[in-house]
């Protein structure tokens, strides 16, 4: 019995020591596709005098922020993006959409937290207390391969803007929103369960130990 249990105590020791190698480089892989993590928003209610983008205009096409790229004070801050109190948003094309696609500077306008959007949904249309809401929501990728989704929102005064957009004109509008959150790896939880594996084990040890 005693043999039995040295046999399988160094057999658990052996897998025990194997598995944290593998955990390391599953965060190891994790960490290099995922290094931003937070969220941070974006309203007209939080403006201040240096905000720049306030018109735009959006078809099928495009989507155009006035001036372009355009200063935005950014609000709501989490994760990586608390230190990051301006943000710079730039017009792009959607159709035909390329992927990716510079949609807003974090932090400064200098390419570091440069997030790209790499799908857009189709605009959806509501009726809001300011006029018609436009949202349209995104997937994008951070230039470090971090993902992030999020939705940003204009304001028409057009009552017919859903008519004027699905028969490709333009509308003319006030960017008024957004919202972007980073999205955690399947990596990071894949490695937080291989830790919980080693615990375990750990534990199966002790108690054949005694």
């Amino acid at each position: 019995m005693i043999n039995f249990k040295s046999t399988l105590l160094n057999a658990t020791l052996a897998v025990i020591a194997a598995i944290p190698l593998a955990t390391a480089g599953l965060f190891t892989s994790s960490g290099s596709a995922q290094a931003y993590t937070g969220s941070f928003n974006y309203s007209t209610s939080d403006r201040n005098f240096s905000d720049e983008p306030t018109l735009s205009t959006l078809s099928k096409n495009f989507v155009n922020f006035v001036p372009n790229p355009g200063a935005i004070l950014l609000t709501d801050r989490t994760g990586d993006f608390v230190s990051d109190s301006r943000g710079f948003i730039k017009s792009f094309q959607t159709n035909p959409f390329i992927s990716p696609s510079e949609f807003i500077d974090v932090g400064a306008l200098d390419g570091i937290k440069l997030l790209s959007l790499t799908s857009i949904a189709p605009a959806i249309f509501a009726s809001g207390n300011a006029g018609i809401d436009i949202t349209l929501n995104f997937e994008g990728l951070f230039n470090d391969g971090s993902k992030a989704t999020g939705h940003f929102v204009f304001v028409t005064q057009n009552t017919a803007a859903k008519t004027t957009y699905d028969n490709g004109g333009t509308i003319s509008g006030s960017f008024t929103g957004l919202a972007v959150t980073s999205v955690p790896e399947p990596a990071a939880l894949l490695g937080l369960g291989a830790v919980g594996a080693v615990m375990a084990m750990s534990r199966r040890r002790k108690s054949f130990a005694q």
